[in-house]
């Protein structure tokens, strides 16, 4: 590691997968629409595919190079890496500053024995796409003895002035001791939490299966739109029935069931085995089945403890706890599950094992309940706007085009009434010595966010004419997340109690 190491020439397939994934279009393009009627005996044929396997050879030899080009070392107290084929580029990391360790294994890498590398500071990262499983144990290991030893010179060099300062050397040998003692306590590994099958396939059935199938699917089925037999399909239903409305409805039966189906699969590969443990002030998450990932979360970043709950699991008693964590980092792998800031914890779990479990995380906040209740001269407010910009859009549907689109409009003002009752009934906060957790309820279930005053940016209150008639007002406490900030607050509170939350904030103050 101290002299210069090259990456693992299993590098070297992935450059392969990486040239295809560049000109996959081209490919794509070229077997459905020119295969089937390629004509080998016209020359001119052979231009498309030729352009397709030049920039193919381009992008592959383009990857070879810039994995052949780079390496990577220790050098004092920095992590460096240098790549670049025509413009070279060095890149180090102090290891004091470094705090996460993170892989990735897809499906490929899994094969091969691959892995992908992510070390990041709070501020900046560097990516060792691919290294093996062996080498990225290595790295890791290396990595912690390092911070390990600087650790260490750090603290022989404090009690080292300590001594001469107070002379008392027996003293100052027994503080080294416990120190020591204690960062060997820290490097153990403790287990906090496994997704067990059941549990699994309970979460997955339970997930919204069928949005996260439309997410996933749909733009594969927008891509092959014009080679999908649709008349086929509408051929097939109509032997059924003749009846326009009840194919439609079978049709869309029929997609919605294979969208469950598939979706719950969806989930299932995507967080099979999710297992979380810990160690000193940070958690490793392992999860995946095809794309298996290890994250770290360094606990001292989060700013503040989300739950997510909804309301089918709320049935059911079950949670899912996720951490708003900070992070100064723009321009790493967008598939880093980290870098918006919100980082699942606890993905399906019963709500009072989860707090157990979070409370030995954050044993600093207390985690109360929110005093849930809204005023009710606020509830035609969550809806009204909606309510009349939908009837004006119905309206002019109804002239021009279609005859039943108030219907769809009464539908989704309807839906619209329900969740303002339940915003209403349920919504809202409590304040704990310098703790406060704010209860909002979504379009599919509630969101708990609890946060400390010391970790509060900011605060925004807002009141308009109409609010003020009513005493009512808007607010937002703003926190750090990732890069960016994240408003967290209620509309349409008593003032009163926007005034509380506002003296709080400035001054500390608590009015029970």
């Amino acid at each position: 590691m101290y002299s210069p190491q090259k990456l693992h020439p299993i590098s070297y397939i992935t450059g392969v997968i990486e040239a295809i994934k560049q000109n996959i279009v081209l490919i794509i393009i070229f077997l459905v629409f020119n295969i089937r009627d390629f004509d080998f005996t016209n020359i001119y044929a052979y231009i498309f595919p030729g352009i397709v396997t030049i920039l193919f050879l381009f992008s592959f030899i383009a990857q070879v190079l810039k994995v052949y080009n780079t390496r990577y070392w220790i050098e004092n107290d920095h992590f460096v890496l240098a790549t670049g084929i025509f413009t070279k580029e060095r890149k180090e990391l102090n290891i004091r500053r470094i705090q996460t360790l993170d892989t990735t294994q897809g499906i490929i890498n899994q094969i091969v024995g691959g892995v992908k590398l992510q070390i990041k500071t709070p501020s900046d990262g560097i990516d060792l796409d691919t290294v093996s499983k062996k080498q990225s144990e290595w790295i890791q290991q290396t990595l912690k003895e390092k911070q390990h030893e600087l650790s260490t010179i750090k603290e022989e060099a404090t009690n080292s002035v300590s001594r001469e300062a107070s002379g008392n050397a027996e003293s100052n040998n027994n503080d080294l001791y416990a120190a020591t003692k204690e960062a060997n306590v820290e490097s153990e590994s403790v287990f906090l939490y496994k997704l067990k099958f059941k549990e699994l396939l309970l979460m997955a059935l339970t997930s919204g299966a069928i949005g996260v199938a439309f997410a996933a699917l749909s733009p594969i089925i927008g891509g092959l739109s014009d080679v999908i037999p649709w008349h086929w399909i509408t051929d097939e239903f109509s032997q059924i029935s003749q009846a326009i409305f009840v194919i439609v409805l079978m049709m869309i039966a029929t997609v919605a069931i294979a969208s469950y189906v598939i979706g719950t699969l969806i989930v299932i590969i995507r967080n099979f085995n999710y297992t979380v443990t810990k160690q000193g002030n940070q958690l490793n998450i392992n999860y995946g089945l095809f794309n298996v990932k290890s994250i770290t979360v360094p606990t001292d970043r989060v700013q503040a403890v989300v739950e997510k709950q909804s309301f089918l699991r709320k049935m059911f008693g079950y949670t899912s706890i996720h951490f708003v964590i900070t992070s100064d980092m723009n321009d790493m792998d967008k598939d880093d599950v980290s870098l918006d800031g919100n980082v699942m914890i606890l993905p399906f779990i019963k709500r009072q094992k989860a707090f157990e479990i979070i409370q030995s995380l954050m044993p600093n906040m207390i985690f109360e309940k929110a005093k849930v209740g809204m005023p009710w001269r606020g509830f035609h407010r969550y809806f009204w706007r909606q309510a009349v910009l939908l009837l004006i859009v119905a309206a002019v549907i109804h002239y021009f085009w279609l005859p039943w689109t108030y219907l769809i409009a009464g539908i989704i003002i309807f839906i619209l009434v329900v969740h303002s009752y339940l915003v209403v009934k349920f919504s809202g906060l409590k304040l704990a010595k310098d703790e406060l957790v704010v209860r909002n309820v979504t379009l599919f279930g509630f969101k708990n966010t609890y946060f400390k005053q010391d970790k509060i940016l900011g605060l925004e209150i807002r009141r308009t004419p109409f609010l003020i008639n009513s005493d009512l007002g808007n607010f937002n406490f703003i926190i750090a997340k990732a890069a960016g900030n994240e408003g967290i607050g209620l509309k349409f509170t008593p003032y009163q109690q926007v005034k509380t939350l506002q003296s709080w904030y400035l001054r500390g103050e608590q009015n029970e």
